[in-house]
């Protein structure tokens, strides 16, 4: 009985070790332990840009739609992989000038990305494709 009762315990310790390295946990800034399937927070340098830029519409409280394709506010939640095909979406329709749309664009000539804007959006989705 005491065998039976060892072997037991064995096992489940051995599953509670290979759940623990199956789901490997980051601790966060906050000591706060989150799971690995979290992506990033935006790089100041690209939250800048969408700050000015996108947030009026791709945020919560902004145009529906558009926050159904992209919320800023939610970046955070989505999943690495999701980050790089949404940073990979981005950089497709501001290089094709489809984003800001021409109505914002002329009514807000300064949140208008520059050329060196741009170049700091698409080096960061580059960064997160690779």
């Amino acid at each position: 009985m005491k065998k039976l009762f060892f072997i037991f315990i064995a096992l489940f310790v051995g599953a509670i070790v290979v759940t623990m390295v199956a789901k490997p946990s980051a601790k966060s800034d906050s000591g706060i332990f989150i799971s690995g399937d979290e992506g990033q927070p935006l790089a100041d340098s690209v939250m800048k840009i969408v700050k000015v830029s996108c947030m009026d519409c791709h945020a919560d409280g902004g145009n529906g739609m558009a926050s159904s394709h992209i919320n800023f506010s939610k970046w955070s939640t989505y999943k690495p992989e999701k980050q790089a095909a949404k940073a990979k979406d981005i950089v497709k329709v501001i290089t094709k000038q489809a984003m800001p749309p021409k109505k914002f664009r002329a009514n807000n000539p300064d949140a208008v990305p520059t050329a060196a804007q741009l170049s700091v959006i698409t080096n960061w989705a580059n960064a997160l494709n690779k």
